[in-house]
C-alpha cells in the first residue's frame, strides 16, 4: 500500500551553472509542491498505513524549514551566502546545487530518516519511503526513489548541510534530537 502527502512552501534559491541565466544568474523564487508516498506492509490498529497528522510532526516540520527560506549551495562565492546569511532569518546551506533533482533527493533522505528515528506505537508495519515528487513549479517536477538516492545522492548530506537558527527555532525538541543527535523519538499523537 501506499499512501501520500502533500505539503506547499515557498522559497527561492539561484541554480549555479543551469542553461537559462535567469536561473543561473538570478535569485529567483518558487511556490513548490512536495508529495510524499510513503509505502508499508500492514495496517495499524486504526486501519491506516500511517496516521497523515503524523506526517505533520517531524516530517512536516523538516519540509517546513524550507518554506519562505532560501536555499543556498555551499559551492556557491563566499561573499554571496554572507549577503544571503546577514540578511535573512531563514536560509539553509546545502552541500549541491538546488534544483529540483536535488531537492526531491533531499527531501526523500531526510523523511526517510526522520521515520528510521521514529518509533512507532499503534500497530504500524514496516514504513518506508516510496518516492518523493518536489514540484519546483506547476510545469516542473523531479521525482526521486530510493535507488536515486542510494547512487547519486551523498551518505553524508546531513552532516553537511547548515541550517539557520531562525529555521532550529522553529523545530520540535523531537525533530532537533533526530537530526542533531541521531536520536530515535516516539511518534507523539500515540504516546
Amino acid at each position: 500500500m501506499i499512501i501520500t502527502k502533500i505539503f506547499k512552501g515557498e522559497s527561492s534559491h539561484a541554480v549555479r551553472c543551469a542553461f537559462s541565466t535567469r536561473c543561473s544568474r538570478s535569485i529567483h523564487g518558487h511556490s513548490f509542491v512536495l508529495e510524499v508516498r510513503l509505502e508499508g506492509d500492514k495496517l495499524d490498529r486504526a486501519g491506516m498505513l500511517y496516521d497523515f497528522g503524523l506526517m505533520k510532526g517531524t516530517i512536516g516540520q523538516f519540509v517546513d524549514a524550507s518554506d519562505h527560506c532560501h536555499l543556498i549551495w555551499s559551492d556557491d562565492r563566499e561573499e554571496y551566502k554572507e549577503f544571503i546569511k546577514n540578511e535573512n532569518e531563514r536560509w539553509i546551506e546545502l552541500p549541491f546545487n538546488p534544483t529540483a533533482e536535488q531537492l526531491s533527493m533531499f527531501f526523500f533522505a531526510g523523511i526517510d530518516y526522520i521515520l528510521q528515528h521514529t518509533e512507532t506505537s499503534n500497530g504500524e508495519g514496516q514504513l518506508r519511503v516510496h518516492s518523493v515528487t518536489y514540484h519546483e513549479t506547476t510545469t516542473g517536477s523531479a521525482t526521486c526513489h530510493r535507488e536515486d538516492v542510494e547512487t547519486l545522492f551523498g551518505k553524508d548530506w546531513l552532516q553537511k548541510t547548515e541550517f539557520s537558527q531562525g529555521i532550529i527555532d522553529d523545530w520540535s525538541d523531537e525533530l532537533k534530537l533526530i537530526v542533531f543527535e541521531g536520536k530515535t523519538i516516539k511518534n507523539a499523537l500515540n504516546s
